[in-house]
């Protein structure tokens, strides 16, 4: 349970308690909470690095060390406590030995790399991720004679930290983005809270009526579908629904406003093409499959393994579905047999998220579709019985690679809610506003109307 709270987003990396005592209490009268890690040999690190470090302070001298040994031994430190994996990451650098020289004492001062420089190379070179990860500043740190008296020192500090921090916009959107998820769930928590103190049975504890309101909304929220395996499914449903109002209500009152005019600049064309958009598509239209949750939860992407299974369950021929998703005339264009030879069947969950979530529906709805290499796109047929998605990185295939889905009203098929055909296997989830327009489109298709008339 205590690995849950185990989510520090401030730390400050000193061995000296003169220097370490005021920056503690500089960000504690900020309003920041942190953690603090002394990095001398033998002391306590954490088991592992924090995913969720945002800012570190840390120093340079932290083992009576100076030069390639200093930097070394702060560098492991750091890595033992900033997630490569993570961030962005702020790193200040307070030190007062920063721009001291560290290099060969035989080259002139000028020649030579600074405590700051030596560190960081030490650092960047133990992992390659942090390089683009870790953003390096410095913040001066006079020497103890030269400090003011200790109530001005920590106004000093709270000042130099705030304007460091303002160097920054990009990070502090995400910043600001992390602290509404952050205080969404703070809300959720609280608001459930209030709700199970003001129920009956005031003699019962807390924990007894916070089970009892959990239970409340996971089985109101399942309904005939709640089991010991899907109820901490449909709890989680109520505290997304709570959630989302959360983030889009505070989001109004946030400073996301004040980097408004550096977000409007416009963008030229070389510098788009640099962002691939098919990576950024990754991101904004697909999430990994989820098989344990659900044998068929919707959204997910299913390959097929075996297409004469495919063809003898389904009754439709994967002949006959390319030549439907062509565009043009396969027996005439030839670049239909390319297209047959570079484009596999795939299934696509389609039932609505409340009826899924509810156990409202008696079976899987599978439409039927082909996954196409991105060179393909313009060969696609994406127009009236047929719909394509943008075109994305699936970075959860081995190798991972450009491609696209795209559908055929024509071809749906339904399936057991809770047998897993072994011709099927999960390939990715497409996000729900994606599946919804999908949905959609495919409600309009199956609601088309043909009479005759004079």
């Amino acid at each position: 349970m205590i690995s849950r709270l185990a989510s520090p987003s401030v730390c400050v990396i000193d061995d000296e308690k003169d220097d370490y005592g005021p920056i503690l209490d500089a960000l504690m009268t900020l309003g920041l909470g942190c953690v603090h890690v002394r990095g001398k040999n033998g002391d306590p690190l954490p088991p592992k690095p924090f995913e969720a470090l945002r800012l570190v302070f840390t120093d340079l001298h932290l083992s009576g060390q100076v030069g390639k040994a200093a930097a070394s031994h702060t560098a492991n430190v750091v890595k033992k406590v900033v997630s490569p994996s993570g961030g962005p990451v702020l790193v200040i650098i307070w030190s007062k030995y920063a721009n001291d020289p560290a290099g060969d004492p035989s080259l002139p001062p000028e020649d030579q790399p600074t405590e700051a420089d030596l560190f960081k190379t030490e650092l960047l070179s133990a992992d390659a991720r942090y390089k683009a990860r870790l953003v390096f500043v410095q913040m001066a740190k006079p020497k103890l004679p030269d400090r003011p008296a200790i109530e001005e020192w920590i106004k000093t500090l709270q000042t130099e930290i705030e304007n460091v921090l303002k160097t920054i916009g990009a990070f502090e959107i995400l910043w600001i983005w992390e602290a509404l998820a952050r205080d969404a769930g703070i809300e959720v928590s609280e608001t459930l809270t209030k709700l199970a103190e003001a129920s009956a049975g005031d003699a019962d504890p807390m924990d007894a009526k916070l089970k009892v309101m959990l239970r409340l909304l996971a089985q109101q929220q399942g309904g005939p579908d709640c089991s010991a395996a899907t109820a901490p499914r449909h709890l989680l449903s109520v505290f997304y629904q709570i959630g989302l109002d959360v983030v889009e209500t505070n989001s109004s009152v946030t400073k996301f406003d004040t980097h408004g005019e550096w977000l409007a600049e416009k963008l030229d064309d070389s510098i788009r093409k640099k962002h691939r958009s098919a990576k950024l598509n990754t991101v904004l239209l697909t999430s990994p499959a989820v098989p344990a949750s659900a044998t068929f939860m919707p959204g997910t992407v299913f390959d097929v393994l075996d297409i004469q299974a495919f063809a003898i369950t389904t009754g439709f021929s994967a002949d006959k579905l390319q030549r439907d998703c062509f565009e043009g005339d396969p027996d005439k264009s030839p670049a239909f047999a390319d297209f047959k030879s570079r484009t596999k069947p795939v299934l696509l969950e389609i039932t609505p998220s409340c009826d899924f979530h509810q156990g409202h529906r008696r079976c899987a709805t599978l439409l039927i579709g082909l996954v196409f290499p991105a060179e393909l796109q313009k060969k696609v047929n994406a127009k009236d019985s047929c719909k394509a998605t943008p075109v994305f990185e699936d970075r959860y295939s081995n190798p991972q690679a450009d491609v696209g889905f795209v559908f055929c009203g024509r071809y749906r098929f339904t399936a057991h809610l809770d047998q897993h055909p072994v011709w099927l296997g999960s390939r990715l989830r497409l996000r729900d506003i994606l599946v919804t327009d999908i949905r959609n489109w495919h409600s309009s298709q199956a609601s088309r109307v043909g009479y005759l008339s004079f």
